[in-house]
Order: C-alpha cells, then structure tokens, then sequence
C-alpha cells in the first residue's frame, strides 16, 4: 500500500504531461492562419493601384507591378502551405526549425523572382531591365527583410516560445506584417522605373 501511495504522485505527473501532450496544437492548424487571407487582400491592393507618367496613366507600369505581385503572393503561399504540412515539423529540434524557416524564407524570395523574371521575359522585357526592377525592389524591401531575421532570432532566442507551434505562429504573425506592407513597396518601386516601359507592347 505505502509502495502504491508513493508511485501515485509519478503517475498523475505522467498523466497530466501526456494530457498537455495532447492539447498542444499541431503545426498544420496554421492553414488557416489569416496570412493566406491577407496575402489575396494585398494582392487586390496592388490590383487597384494606377501609376501614371507625366501625369497620364501608365498601363504598362500598372499591369507590371501586378505580375509581380501576382508571382510574390502565389509563391509566398504555396511555399507556406507546404511548410506547414512538413512532415514530423512538430517535432523538429528548435535549431533544427529556425534553421529550416529561414532556408524556407530564402527559397520563397529565390522562387518568386525566378517565377517573374521568366514571365516578363516572355513578355519582352529585357534581362538587363529586369534586373533593374528587382535591385529597386529588393533596395527598397532590404529593411523588412532584415528586420524578418532579427525577428527569427529574437523568436528563437528567448523562452515564452515552448512549443514548435508557438514559434511558427510567432513566425507566421511577422511575416504577415511584412506581407501589409508589400503595397508600399511596390508602389515606391514602380514609381521610380518613370516612363521607362511606356510605349513597349506588354499583353
């Protein structure tokens, strides 16, 4: 009886952890995070912006700075759903995660540059202007996207984080932010490029 009444406070300890074992939330519940949402929103955003040259409507300029926003939201979530549904990503180290996220996050910008390079150059632009319009963008993004991997390391560094779903809501809580402020910095970008791409035939 003493051996039984002296095991019985080891097993309520073993079942209240397997009990809050179950009630943590799994990492795939994020889909649906209200960042897919935003990422359509801003996307609609983008779609009602009209830039003009010399103070008449440039529809080149306009339906470029779609696309491209087009290409960035597309990427953006597919590459979120399929993180997300990474298999045993529950149970990832916290190293292992942050590393994995920040590998993710470079793969999303490296795909969606390749997914509209490829586009406008079906479309005739030039490699040497495209180019142009990606250094002006990734110029006037470069203070979000530093600012996502201070946040990685500031999410990963301190202890209210104790859960990997903690972490990627955290994670998916800042990368919404930057995703609001995507309009900014494409309407900054397509300002800049002037009357450069006026007169080109861009179906």
């Amino acid at each position: 009886m003493k051996e039984f009444i002296i095991i019985i406070p080891t097993l309520i300890k073993s079942l209240l952890g397997f009990i809050h074992k179950r009630k943590q939330k799994k990492i795939y519940e994020l889909n649906n995070h209200d960042i897919f949402s935003t990422l359509y929103r801003v996307k609609n955003e983008v779609g009602n912006m009209k830039f003009y040259t010399h103070g008449k409507y440039d529809k080149v300029k306009s339906q470029m700075c779609l696309d491209f926003t087009k290409h960035k939201t597309k990427v953006c979530g597919l590459k979120m759903k399929d993180l997300l549904n990474t298999k045993g990503i529950d149970n990832m180290s916290k190293d292992k995660l942050k590393l994995f996220i920040l590998e993710e996050q470079g793969l999303m910008h490296e795909e969606y540059i390749r997914s509209i390079i490829k586009e406008w150059k079906i479309k005739g632009i030039e490699s040497e202007d495209i180019d142009y319009i990606i250094h002006l963008f990734e110029k006037f993004r470069y203070d979000v996207v530093v600012s996502f991997e201070h946040r990685i390391n500031s999410i990963f560094g301190n202890s209210y984080n104790d859960t990997n779903f903690s972490l990627m809501l955290a994670v998916f809580e800042m990368w919404a932010m930057g995703i609001d402020l995507l309009p900014r910095d494409m309407q900054t970008t397509f300002e800049s490029l002037n009357g450069k791409f006026k007169d080109i035939k861009y179906i």
